[in-house]
């Protein structure tokens, strides 16, 4: 689960892996764990209402099919390769759409321009399932003085493009694309974190059982749900982070927490004390 303010929850994990203990013609791969995820979802959050965030991999009918019928709505990258016969009809009616364009410009800090230029084809047909493509021309300029104090020009341009099955238009293109990058938020404030932020993800952990290395994931997935709904409250922001210069660093944060978890004597009735305590968390928008 992937939120605008930085929020990236891992939920119902579901293991890509072959049976042991019976034959198997086809290695298991994401698209097929895709599918036993799907139901579990389903089974948890039978009338949760969910837009599904993915990268290239899954515009394809079988995905298409799935979250029709668990009433989900999808944005998902979409390359160049990716499904030959939307890529085909996108650039027929492209030309027959040209209402369909939305601009926008942006002043940011330290001398930063962003344009963006916005584009959309409706009603894309593919095996029966209705899509809409959309696509982000993102330009960054940044002017900023040199050694020898002449004003100069850096330009950084990218593109984005997704397809979804959420209608579009003026009013919500800029959301809906925006929806669709949030994806990388799933890498980088997600996977990354786990892998490079002390969480050890990527060390080959418990070689000798198969079922420790899970009992460690499940367990650092725990760890950094909690370090996520404590770090982007309120009062964690107000306490330690803004307006504050030289604040502390998360890492040196939690070793701190880690020598009073370890060194510390606390008192049983206090921290029953705390546990009953009813209180609100805000968290940052």
């Amino acid at each position: 689960m992937v939120t605008p303010n930085g929020f990236s929850i891992s939920i119902a994990s579901i293991w890509i892996e072959n049976p042991e203990d019976e034959e198997y013609k086809k290695q298991d791969c994401e698209r097929k764990a895709f599918i036993r995820l799907a139901a579990k979802l389903k089974k948890i959050y039978p009338r949760l209402p969910m837009i599904i965030l993915g990268d290239g991999l899954y515009p394809y009918e079988g995905f298409f099919a799935t979250c029709k019928t668990n009433e989900w709505a999808y944005c998902l990258t979409f390359k160049k390769g990716n499904l030959p016969s939307v890529w085909e009809e996108v650039h027929e009616l492209k030309p027959l759409q040209p209402e369909n364009v939305h601009s926008e410009t942006w002043l940011l800090t330290e001398g930063k321009k962003l344009e963006q230029v916005f584009n959309w084809v409706d009603n894309i047909n593919y095996q029966g399932y209705r899509l809409n493509w959309q696509q982000c021309f993102e330009t960054v300029i940044t002017t900023k003085k040199n050694a020898q104090g002449i004003l100069e020009e850096t330009v950084e341009k990218k593109q984005f493009v997704h397809i979804t099955d959420l209608p579009l238009n003026k009013k919500n293109i800029v959301a809906s694309i925006y929806s669709g990058r949030m994806r990388w938020k799933i890498e980088n404030e997600g996977f990354n974190n786990l892998k490079n932020g002390g969480y050890a993800l990527k060390h080959k952990w418990a070689r000798k059982s198969y079922q420790g290395l899970k009992n460690y994931f499940q367990f650092m997935q725990m760890g950094y749900l909690i370090s996520q709904l404590m770090v982007k409250s309120t009062a964690f922001q107000e306490a330690f982070i803004q307006g504050k210069k030289n604040h502390p660093t998360l890492k040196s944060l939690w070793e701190t927490i880690n020598s009073v978890m370890e060194w510390a004597n606390i008192k049983r009735k206090r921290l029953v004390e705390i546990a009953e305590t009813r209180i609100q968390i805000r968290f940052i928008s």
